[in-house]
């Protein structure tokens, strides 16, 4: 949760001719943040060198901005340093853009060492693109979101930021290696990944509340599940690591993408992904974010991993309605209905997403009466889907589905009893 007062903003988007405003998310943005709209402004026009917006919206805002008591504007678009000071100069008061919003929410919500080093990185990445300029503009007197910066020489700003990532990468090295080793036990256990992934406020987090029974945090604001979590639940009997990783958004910052590419790997590096979206949004939108979460799981290198969409929300919309969205979509994706809140379709969801499931072998096997044998009959039970279990005076006799690796393991394991694996 937020704890700091609401601060008020004007948000602000020039857009070209024919291009859609995306002052909806932005808006939603801002919430997140803790800060209140009192003020939008659209724009249609090509860039203004000097302000981004024509001089005339500059002169509305400084209005707005002093009988409304605005403490900040923020830009759905990029600026440059001189247009940010400029703007800084006239309005006299930050100005922020969409990207250093989304920087600002991601640092609110990390709660992991790994989270807030990859956020400082691509803090320091977007200052570090910016810094002899800012430094020089700072020289002509200092503005919001300038100050202290005139004191500076633009290559010493410069270099101290650039220190100060070589710095922070190396730390991030390190915890790398850490993960790497855990993952790499996860692997040896032989279970699939399966990931859930999808446009950020989809429902990740309350599904993979319903799939595991845990209770991690879930939340309506953006962009809340920034650490991946991992537990191993059961899909139609098949044991699976399950992941709830970090929500997708448009236009992604590249700096982000670059800073969390660890954590983002992990989702191309599952067996599965479980694609979750909102079917109650309104249809283009609903198109647009698949389109966006697609384009981000391609962009990771996500290409070969099977997909399933997993629809959710269905209870704000009706199922009659959801399967009409459906077909206007036309989908070529496999899919499922579900309401994760409500607990609706997680069960076609699980049998759905066993089947994509690849690397599960077949096995039967009798095992003596044995210590060893009890130990592997309990790793059996836990490790996979046990279909037949029979006991008679010599012999445990069972019939199991399992992946692969750990039916192999298990093989080297079994001396005095019988073991077939078949496909």
């Amino acid at each position: 949760m937020l704890l700091r007062a609401e601060v008020k903003v004007a948000i602000v988007h020039r857009v070209s001719r024919g291009e859609e405003d995306n002052l909806a998310e932005l808006r939603e943005l801002c919430k997140t943040a803790g800060y209140e709209v009192a003020y939008e402004l659209k724009q249609v026009r090509p860039p203004h060198p000097e302000y981004h917006i024509g001089p005339g919206k500059v002169e509305e805002l400084r209005k707005v901005v002093q009988d409304l008591e605005i403490e900040k504007v923020i830009f759905e678009n990029d600026l440059k340093p001189v247009q940010e000071y400029n703007l800084a100069k006239a309005l006299k008061v930050p100005i922020l853009t969409r990207t250093q919003l989304i920087l600002e929410i991601f640092s609110l919500h990390a709660s992991s060492l790994e989270a807030k080093l990859q956020i400082k990185l691509a803090e320091l990445k977007y200052e570090l693109s910016r810094a002899k300029e800012k430094v020089r503009l700072a020289k002509r007197g200092e503005q919001p979101g300038f100050h202290g910066l005139g004191a500076y020489e633009a290559d010493v700003y410069y270099d101290e930021i650039h220190r100060r990532i070589v710095f922070i990468n190396k730390k991030l090295e390190n915890l790398k290696k850490h993960m790497d080793l855990i993952r790499v036990e996860r692997r040896k256990r032989g279970l699939p990944l399966v990931s859930l992934a999808g446009y950020t406020n989809a429902g990740k987090s309350t599904l993979f509340n319903a799939l595991t029974r845990e209770k991690v945090r879930i939340d309506s604001q953006l962009f809340t599940t920034l650490t991946p979590t991992t537990r191993i639940t059961r899909v139609a009997g098949k044991p699976i690591f399950l992941s709830d990783t970090v929500g997708f958004i448009k236009n992604l910052p590249t700096l982000l993408i670059e800073a969390f590419y660890a954590t983002l790997r992990e989702i191309a590096l599952s067996d599965l992904i479980l694609l979750v979206a909102d079917i109650s949004d309104p249809l283009p939108k609903l198109r647009e974010k698949i389109e966006t979460s697609l384009q981000t799981l391609y962009g990771i290198g996500a290409h070969d991993v099977p997909i399933l969409l997993v629809l959710n929300k269905v209870d704000l919309v009706g199922l009659d309605e959801a399967e009409r969205r459906v077909e206007e979509l036309d989908l070529e994706l496999p899919y499922t209905l579900i309401s994760a809140k409500h607990g609706w379709g997680l069960g076609e969801l699980r049998e759905r997403a066993s089947r994509l499931l690849k690397g599960f072998i077949r096995v039967e096997t009798m095992l003596p009466y044995t210590s060893e044998s009890m130990k592997i009959l309990s790793e059996i039970f836990r490790l996979s889907k046990v279909d037949a279990v029979s006991y008679d005076s010599e012999f445990i006799k069972l019939n199991a589905e399992m992946p692969i690796q750990l039916a192999e393991k298990l093989r080297r394991r079994i001396n005095n009893g019988y073991f077939r694996a078949f496909t």
